[in-house]
């Protein structure tokens, strides 16, 4: 057994037995647990488990999160066919429906790292007190306020935050990059930036200068990684929508391995999306869509019933403004659906993502 899977066993027995006068480190990644939010937490844990840093007791038992149930995280098809590639079994790993927060901070001394994410959602709130290191590659949110004096904070505009963690180890040690890691990492950083081609606007220098020195073969990783996200033959119309889900406001925003005007002539996709909506108790659903096989193509649904009408209202109308009220622009055109209550808006620069949408929604939400 090689010893990067041994000590993600270990970490997993150790917190399962620890006692209150236990220190415990906790990275943790965002509550959609993609790849990159994967792959990310569990490199960080295993190189501060050997490179601790001041704010954690060098006696720390560390351990990463990954932030889904176990059920959800076998619909995230990429995420499995990465680990199982480089021999980690899926056991060896804390689901975040494993672990009690709120008994843990009572027993123990808790610290905790956020990678690919810097706001926590509501679940993970409880946490806040405790955070001590944040590593995210997304625009900072106006509503996050972190005291830079207390938290070490690296928030870069890369393509991926993998990118910013194999920095890190790179800059300390590089023996740490075991072939599994290291290779994790660099499967990572290439799907995430879309292959790292600067055609499509997702890798930045950092990711190029990191790729470069993991480097192997972009186009090879790249579409076998897609393969595997874009792989749904096992998965319901409603799995789909599971598959890499965040949450807005409340508000559900499913991102899918495909256009929406694909999803929705697959069986029972309608009706898929009117159920989801009522299990999340939400009048409104956003749906965004990434075709990436071939050309990358995107696509934004809203899904609306009764009073949600008017917040539609409201997030197409920003939508339009993008440009004025955010500096950029997404080039919508509207798309027909053939259903009444969900609008599709075909988005013709490619280059912006859900971390363009997310800041539109909830600005639309306190309107």
């Amino acid at each position: 057994m090689n010893e990067f899977v041994n000590y993600l066993q270990t970490a997993k027995e150790s917190l399962k037995n620890v006692t209150a006068s236990d220190a415990v480190h906790i990275i943790i990644g965002n509550e959609s647990c993609d790849l990159d939010s994967t792959v990310s937490s569990i490199a960080l844990a295993y190189f501060l488990h050997y490179h601790k840093i001041s704010e954690v007791p060098d006696s720390a038992i560390v351990v990463p999160v990954l932030n889904v149930s176990l059920e959800n995280f076998l619909l995230r098809a990429e995420n499995c066919f990465v680990l199982e590639e480089c021999g980690i079994p899926l056991d060896t790993f804390i689901y975040r429906d494993q672990i009690d927060f709120v008994n843990l901070l009572k027993t123990s001394t808790v610290t905790v790292s956020l990678v690919d994410h810097h706001v926590l959602s509501r679940n993970d709130r409880i946490l806040e007190n405790n955070v001590i290191q944040i590593f995210d590659h997304r625009p900072v949110d106006p509503s996050s306020n972190w005291d830079s004096k207390k938290i070490s904070i690296k928030i870069d505009s890369v393509g991926s935050c993998s990118t910013l963690i194999a920095a890190k180890i790179l800059q300390a040690s590089e023996n740490i990059l075991c072939k599994e890691l290291a290779y994790m990492i660099y499967e990572t950083m290439v799907y995430d930036t879309v292959g790292l081609l600067p055609e499509n606007g997702r890798a930045k220098e950092l990711d190029l200068k990191i790729a470069d020195q993991l480097e192997k073969s972009r186009a090879t990783v790249y579409e076998k990684v897609l393969k595997a996200h874009n792989d749904i033959s096992h998965l319901t119309a409603k799995q789909i929508l599971l598959k890499d889900l965040k949450i807005v406001d409340d508000i559900p925003v499913p991102g899918l391995p495909m256009l929406l005007q694909s999803y929705l002539k697959i069986k029972n996709a309608h009706e898929a999306i009117k159920s989801f909506s009522e299990d999340y108790n939400s009048t409104i659903v956003i749906l965004i869509g990434l075709e990436a096989a071939n050309k990358v193509k995107r696509d934004v649904g809203i899904y609306w019933k009764g009073e949600g009408e008017v917040f539609k209202d409201i997030l197409l109308d920003m939508f339009k403004r993008s440009d004025e009220l955010k500096g950029y622009n997404f080039c919508f055109s509207e798309m027909c659906t053939g259903y009444n209550d969900i609008i599709c808006l075909s988005q013709n620069n490619i280059k912006l993502t859900r971390k363009h949408i997310i800041p539109i929604i909830r600005d639309a939400n306190i309107n």
